[in-house]
């Protein structure tokens, strides 16, 4: 079945559209729920080993390892273990009603601390100055803050831009989040491939994705990483901006602009 397709008229197809709403709804209070999802991922990865059945031999022997690795280590008896399992499980039902509190507010925003979250845990670290200048590309009503309705508005017109001259840093960090579908701080070629396919077809699409995970100059992709290949934010930032300075070169604009400094260089 054929992937729906976005129009000139509505450029986000309603695939991109509901990731996009993933992603508004994700940076939200953002930095208030980072570190409860942090802490709630460590709990569950816990709960999950302390309940996975001993079906093999080299599981039955890691287990035995971690709980006698030093003579030194006092023994825990079933009990004492099981109530440290009750205790994560009472932490764990206390982060999800605080995430649900966080989610339930009947105005959600994304704000400036909220932003300078997402970058560092993408790894990217920005200053308070390249934040606000992030959040003034995208806040119209000048409030300090991001609605849906500025988020969306931001989105589809960089989406429609030939020009290279749209604001676009708050919109690569939205773009490359959509992609990491998984949450993982990496975007892979098949997560890529499936969301542009279907908002600029085949030959565009490929064109992006040798850009991307290829060398510098359209060299071959290389398969590093799972999903036929991966790539961190800080790489698709530089390829993204790179990408965004040529589009507006070869612009009419930026023809002309070229060409003034050319006809100055030659009169001084």
């Amino acid at each position: 079945m054929r992937s729906p397709r976005s129009t000139p008229n509505n450029p986000i197809g309603p695939n991109e559209m509901k990731e996009l709403k993933r992603v508004y709804e994700q940076l939200c209070y953002f930095a208030e729920k980072a570190q409860a999802m942090e802490r709630l991922k460590v709990i569950r990865d816990t709960l999950a080993e302390y309940h996975r059945p001993l079906t093999s031999s080299m599981r039955q022997r890691d287990f035995f390892l971690s709980a006698s690795s030093s003579r030194q280590r006092q023994s825990v008896s079933a009990s004492e273990q099981e109530q440290k399992m009750l205790a994560l499980r009472e932490e764990q039902s206390e982060l999800e009603r605080e995430l649900s509190e966080i989610r339930g507010r009947p105005v959600q925003q994304i704000r400036p601390q909220d932003t300078a979250a997402a970058l560092k845990s993408l790894g990217k670290r920005a200053t308070k100055r390249e934040v606000q200048n992030m959040m003034w590309e995208v806040d119209e009503k000048l409030d300090g803050v991001i609605d849906w309705d500025e988020f969306h508005l931001n989105f589809e017109r960089n989406i429609r831009d030939s020009s290279g001259l749209e604001p676009a840093n708050f919109y690569h960090m939205v773009q490359f989040m959509i992609y990491d579908h998984d949450n993982n701080g990496m975007v892979s070629i098949d997560e890529t491939m499936n969301m542009l396919y279907a908002r600029v077809g085949r030959e565009k699409m490929e064109a992006t994705i040798t850009k991307l995970f290829g060398g510098d100059d359209g060299a071959p992709i290389k398969e590093v990483g799972h999903q036929g290949g991966e790539i961190d934010f800080v790489r698709y930032w530089e390829v993204v901006v790179r990408e965004q300075q040529k589009r507006f070169q070869d612009s009419d604009l930026g023809k002309i602009i070229a060409e003034k400094k050319q006809r100055k260089k030659r009169l001084t």
